[in-house]
């Protein structure tokens, strides 16, 4: 038998309340979309420009941009979910190259760091960040953003 302290907290746990600010469900990924920890990743196999993809991405879902890294363990499941779907098509990530500030960017806005766990090669001329199946899709290089491919989106859902 539950006594009345086990009970109010089984229903506070029911209504959220108890759970840390911040956090979400496991089944927080709409249909057709990939999770890992708090972050929703979806393939997509129409080839499109970088800039398409972007836009393609955005409209896709809310908050959502082309895929962006943030540590070495996201960056193993973003290979996985690639290679569940193919193994040979290069596939855009959200990085490009802002000539202005001399940086590589995530479409999302952050700063690219090489501790995201994405290892890469931005000196093959192009201004947009592409994985291959060369690396087995785990460093990205630099390709021409009019090219055409797959393309990876991410977003964080809200709660």
């Amino acid at each position: 038998m539950v006594s009345a302290a086990g009970l109010a907290l089984l229903l506070l746990g029911c209504a959220g309340l108890l759970w840390p600010a911040g956090a979400r469900y496991i089944d927080y990924c709409p249909k057709g979309w990939s999770y890992y920890k708090f972050s929703c990743f979806r393939y997509f196999s129409e080839p499109e420009t970088w800039d398409g993809a972007e836009r393609q991405c955005q409209a896709s879902h809310a908050n959502a941009h082309l895929a962006w890294v943030e540590e070495p363990r996201e960056a193993a499941t973003l290979q996985k979910v690639i290679s569940y779907y193919q193994r040979a098509q290069p596939v855009w990530v959200g990085l490009h190259y802002r000539r202005e500030s001399q940086t590589w960017q995530w479409a999302s806005g952050d700063k690219y760091s090489t501790k995201s766990g994405l290892a890469g090669n931005g000196a093959l001329g192009g201004t947009c960040g592409v994985l291959t199946h060369l690396s087995g899709f785990t460093v990205w290089s630099s390709a021409d953003c009019a090219q055409q491919h797959h393309y990876i989106c991410k977003f964080i859902p809200s709660h």
